[in-house]
C-alpha cells in the first residue's frame, strides 16, 4: 500500500511538473475609450505574441521564459514595456487618452529604467559631451546605475528571483548601451582606452542578454581588439562570439543580432563594415543555416541585396500631393536623386536646402529628376509643410510610413536622412550617400555623361 501511494505521490509531481512547463502568463484588456487592437511583441526582434483586441477578455498565452514585451498600439503611437513570466496576471489597462499601462509594479520599473535613461543624458548633456575627462562619464553613470538599483531593491520581496534577474539587467544594460556608444561612436575611443574598463562589471551572460543583446556585441568588440590589432574577418568575430558565449543558444541569437546590426545599422559597426559586401553576407548566410534564430538575418538580408550599388532599383510608387500616383517606373531613362526624410526628422530639414538647391539647379535639365519623399505617418502633416515652405523646385512625394514597407525595405532604409542615386539605366549608382553636398552633386554629373 505504502509503495502505492509512493507511486501515485510520483505520478501527481511528475504531472505537476509537466503543467509547470507549459504554463503561460494571463492577459486581460480594460479600456476607458473605444477600443483598437493592442499588440504584444518581444521587445528586440519585435516578433508578435498575442493581440487582443476585446474589452474585458480574459487569454492565456504559452511561455518559456521571462522577456520583456512591448505592449503597443498598430502605429506604435503608444508603447509600454512589461516582464511577461510564467502565471503572471498582466492587466492591461488603456487610459481615456489613450495612454497604456498595467497593474504591475514590475512592469512599472521597467518602464523607469527605460525612459530615465534619456532623462538623465539631457539633463547632464552639458557635462557628457563636452568634458574632456573621459573617464568620469563612466563614474557620473555607475552612480546613476547605483541609484536606480537602490529603487528596485524597495519592492525586490514582490518580485520572482527571474523579475528581479530581468529589473537588474535591464538597469545595468540600458547604462552601458549609452556608456559604449559614448565611447565608440560619439568619441571614437581605442579599445585600449581605459574609459571601456567599465567591461569587467558586465554581468555573466545569460538568457536575460535577449532582451538588450548588443551590449555583449559591444563588449565583444572592445575585447577582440584589444587582443588583436585589429578586426581580421567577419567570419573570425562571428567565432569569437561563439568562444566567448558558452550557451549555443545564447550564441546564436548574439550572432543573428550582430548581422542584422551590421546590415541595419552600419554607422555603429565602423570597423566591421569596412569588410562587409555581398560576398561575405553569402559567406556568412551559408555558415549559420543552423542558426537557431536564422530567421533574424532573412529579412534584413533581403534588404542589403536589393538597396547595393549596382542593383536594379526598386520600382516604388508613391503619391503627390494632389492624391495622384506617381510611379519611379515612368523615369527610367533618367539620373533619378531621391531624398528619403519626414516632418519630425531634424537632420533632414536642415540638409533639405541643399536638395532644394540641387532641384533648382536641374530643374531645367530632362535628363535629372531630384525626388523628395516623405515618410511620414501623417499625410496632413506633410501637405502642412509643403504649404507652408512653398517652394516649387523638385517633385514631392508621399508614402505612409515609408520605412517600414516594400520602399523601405526594398532600398535597405533604417533610418533618415537616405540620399539614393539612380542612373539612366535603373541602377542604383549609390544607395547610402551621406549627405547632399558638392560630393553628391559631382556623383549626378557623372551619372548625366555616363553612357
Amino acid at each position: 500500500m505504502k509503495s502505492k501511494y509512493i507511486l501515485l505521490f510520483t505520478t501527481l509531481c511528475l504531472f505537476h511538473s509537466c503543467k509547470e512547463k507549459s504554463t503561460g502568463f494571463n492577459i486581460s484588456l480594460n479600456s476607458e475609450i473605444e477600443l483598437d487592437t493592442i499588440y504584444i511583441s518581444e521587445l528586440i526582434t519585435r516578433k508578435p505574441i498575442t493581440k487582443i483586441y476585446e474589452n474585458k477578455e480574459i487569454k492565456n498565452i504559452p511561455l518559456d521564459y521571462p522577456t520583456v514585451a512591448r505592449i503597443h498600439t498598430k502605429k506604435n503611437d503608444k508603447i509600454y514595456l512589461t516582464i511577461l513570466e510564467q502565471n503572471k496576471n498582466l492587466n492591461i489597462s488603456v487610459l481615456k487618452d489613450s495612454t497604456l499601462t498595467t497593474n504591475d509594479k514590475s512592469d512599472s520599473l521597467v518602464n523607469y529604467l527605460w525612459k530615465s535613461n534619456l532623462k538623465f543624458i539631457q539633463e547632464n548633456s552639458s557635462f557628457i559631451f563636452t568634458t574632456q575627462n573621459t573617464d568620469s562619464i563612466p563614474i557620473l553613470f555607475e552612480r546613476f546605475r547605483v541609484k536606480r538599483e537602490t529603487e528596485i531593491n524597495k519592492f525586490k520581496d514582490q518580485f520572482s528571483s527571474k523579475t528581479l534577474e530581468v529589473l537588474d539587467f535591464q538597469n545595468d544594460a540600458r547604462i552601458y548601451s549609452f556608456l559604449f556608444f559614448f565611447g565608440r561612436i560619439s568619441k571614437g575611443l581605442k579599445p585600449n582606452d581605459n574609459y571601456f574598463d567599465f567591461i569587467e562589471k558586465i554581468p555573466k551572460a545569460s538568457k536575460t542578454l535577449k532582451s538588450l543583446p548588443d551590449i555583449y556585441l559591444y563588449k565583444y568588440e572592445v575585447e577582440y581588439l584589444r587582443k588583436n590589432k585589429s578586426l581580421e574577418s567577419i567570419t573570425d568575430f562571428l567565432r569569437f562570439i561563439e568562444k566567448k558565449t558558452n550557451s549555443k543558444d545564447l550564441a546564436d541569437y548574439l550572432k543573428a543580432n550582430y548581422i542584422k546590426s551590421l546590415i541595419e545599422d552600419p554607422s555603429y559597426w565602423e570597423k566591421h563594415e569596412k569588410l562587409f559586401n555581398t560576398e561575405v553576407l553569402t559567406q556568412t548566410l551559408n555558415s549559420e543555416k543552423t542558426n537557431i534564430y536564422y530567421s533574424l538575418i532573412e529579412q534584413p538580408s533581403s534588404s542589403f541585396y536589393s538597396s547595393q550599388n549596382g542593383e536594379k532599383a526598386y520600382l516604388f510608387q508613391a503619391e503627390d500631393k494632389f492624391g495622384n500616383q506617381f510611379n519611379l517606373e515612368n523615369l527610367i531613362g533618367k539620373v533619378i536623386f531621391i531624398d528619403t526624410w519626414a516632418t519630425w526628422c531634424g537632420p533632414c530639414l536642415s540638409h533639405r536646402p541643399k536638395v532644394i538647391e540641387f532641384a533648382k539647379k536641374y530643374k531645367d535639365n530632362g535628363d535629372v529628376e531630384i525626388l523628395l519623399i516623405s515618410v511620414d505617418s501623417s499625410k496632413d502633416k506633410w501637405l502642412s509643410f509643403l504649404d507652408k515652405e512653398n517652394q516649387e523646385f523638385g517633385k514631392n512625394l508621399f508614402i505612409k510610413n515609408g520605412i517600414g514597407t516594400e520602399f523601405g525595405n526594398n532600398y535597405n532604409i533604417k533610418s533618415i536622412p537616405r540620399y539614393i542615386l539612380i542612373g539612366k539605366d535603373g541602377k542604383i549608382i549609390n544607395s547610402n550617400i551621406n549627405e547632399p553636398s558638392i560630393a553628391a552633386e559631382k556623383e549626378i554629373e557623372n551619372a548625366l555623361i555616363k553612357k
